[in-house]
Parts: C-alpha cells; structure tokens; sequence
C-alpha cells in the first residue's frame, strides 16, 4: 500500500458545472500509469475517484458537486487533499429491485454486469435517488430499456 500523499489545491471551473484540483506532482513518475484509480478525502471528505489527465500536462482529481455542497465550497475556494492509489476492488452495491429487473432480462443484466464501476454506480444512483416508489420502478423499467440497447449511460 502506498504512502497518502497531501496537498493544498483551488477548486477549478471545469465547465459545465463540472470542477476539479490539480495535481502537484508527476503521477505517472509516482505510480508508473497515466490513469491513477485513488482513495481521496477532501477536506475530509471520503471520495473515490481516478486521478487523470485531461489534455493537459497536469493530471486531475475530480470534485463532485455532493462533496462541494457538503464543504459549502466552490470555484476558486482552496481545499486540502489527501490521497492514496486504490487497489481494492470496485463493486457496486445493487438494489434488491433492480437486481431483480437484471435478472428478470438477462440481456439487460450481461450489459450491466459488464459496465464500469463508474457506469453501474450512476445507473443505481439514478434509481435509488427516486424519492417516490412510482418513480424508482420508472427508472428501474427506462434502465432496462436503455442497458438492452447497449447504452452506457442513461
């Protein structure tokens, strides 16, 4: 396991409402890849993510805008990082009614099983976001439509 590595960066304009920090130092020198799965806190927030890069020189780490919210911080604002590569398996924790609609389509739940972490964790997101049953099973019957066509992402 690595040692954590710590460092101050600005929360920057992504566009698109998306935001992000800069990385400080050479990440392929330091983990000898260019996309970097980490274990971060920001500010003390718990987050997973990929450190990568975007077109640029520098790589990146993302900043969800939950984790924004939950800090009250936004562009420009300064927050301290603290983050570790993450070498233990990604697994997303599907609903019981979902996993039931992936099993009832089998099509549907090969597509699934064999999404990304990240596609799968925005699909059961969406679902489990639903505040009201009637639309939680709405989602749960647009997801299936969606993963039977082959789409990643909803």
């Amino acid at each position: 396991m690595s040692q954590p590595i710590e460092f101050v960066a600005i929360i920057e304009d992504a566009g698109g409402g998306g935001t992000f920090v800069v990385v400080p130092f050479d990440v392929e020198a330091r983990f000898g890849k260019k996309r970097v799965k980490v274990k971060a806190t920001i500010d003390g927030v718990p987050y997973r993510g990929s450190l990568m890069r975007m077109g640029g020189p520098c790589h990146m780490l993302g900043v969800l805008k939950e984790i924004r919210e939950q800090l009250g911080k936004g562009f420009g604002d300064q927050v301290c990082v603290v983050l570790e590569e993450d070498t233990e398996p990604r697994l997303v924790q599907v609903p019981e009614d979902l996993r039931q609609a992936l099993d009832a389509q089998p099509d549907a739940g090969r597509f699934f099983d064999g999404l990304s972490y990240t596609h799968q964790r925005e699909y059961v997101k969406w679902v489990t976001e639903a505040k009201r049953p009637e639309t939680r099973q709405n989602r749960i019957l647009k997801a299936m439509n969606l993963l039977r066509q082959g789409i990643k992402e909803r």
